[in-house]
C-alpha cells in the first residue's frame, strides 16, 4: 500500500548498491585467460538509467556518483570522468521521468538509448581530447549497442525481482505527496 516508506526507500537504495557491486565483481572475475573479443555492456549504466526513469527517488545523485566512482576505480578507468558524465545523464533523465510516465516503453527505450550513446561517446571523446589511450571506436560502438540491447532485460529483472515500475497517475507516497 505505501510503497515509498522509508524502509522501502533504503531497501531499494541498498539493493542498487548490491547489484552494482555484484556486476563489478562479475566483471572482474577471470572467467577466461583469453582477451574478450567483444565489449561487454555497461550494466551499471543501464541499471542506473532504468531506476532513474522508473523511480528517481531510489537513486539520489550522491549514490549514483559514489557507485560510478567505485566502478571507475575497480575497472581501471580514469577516476571520476565516467562517473561525472553518467551522473549528468542520470540527472537529466530524472528531470524527464515525470514526462515519460505515461509514454510507451519504446519512447523510454529510445530516450535511454540516446543517453547511453551520449555517455559512452562523450567519455570516449573526452579521453581523445586529453590524449589518453583508450579503446577502439568499434569497441565503443559495440558497447553502446550491447548496453542498449540489455536495457529491456535490466527493466524486466528490476520489475520481476524488485517490483520496480513506473508510478501511475495519482499515485502518492507515504506522506500523501504525488509521485
Amino acid at each position: 500500500m505505501t510503497e515509498n516508506t522509508v524502509s522501502r526507500l533504503w531497501f531499494m537504495r541498498t539493493m542498487f548498491i548490491l547489484l552494482s557491486v555484484g556486476v563489478i565483481f562479475l566483471h572482474l572475475l577471470p572467467l577466461s585467460t583469453l582477451p574478450g573479443t567483444l565489449a561487454a555492456p555497461d550494466i551499471i549504466l543501464a541499471l542506473a538509467f532504468c531506476w532513474a526513469l522508473r523511480r528517481p527517488e531510489f537513486v539520489p545523485a550522491l549514490l549514483i556518483g559514489l557507485v560510478m566512482l567505485f566502478a571507475d576505480l575497480m575497472m581501471s578507468r580514469p577516476p571520476g570522468l565516467f562517473a561525472a558524465i553518467a551522473l549528468v545523464a542520470v540527472e537529466m533523465l530524472k528531470a524527464r521521468a515525470s514526462q515519460l510516465r505515461n509514454t510507451p516503453f519504446s519512447v523510454e527505450w529510445i530516450t535511454a538509448s540516446m543517453a547511453i550513446a551520449a555517455v559512452i561517446v562523450g567519455y570516449r571523446l573526452i579521453l581523445m581530447l586529453l590524449l589518453v589511450e583508450s579503446f577502439a571506436l568499434s569497441t565503443a560502438l559495440v558497447q553502446i549497442l550491447f548496453t542498449i540491447l540489455i536495457y529491456p532485460v535490466v527493466i524486466g529483472v528490476s520489475w520481476v525481482f524488485f517490483g520496480l515500475r513506473k508510478p501511475t497517475l495519482g499515485e502518492v507516497n507515504a506522506l500523501g505527496q504525488r509521485l
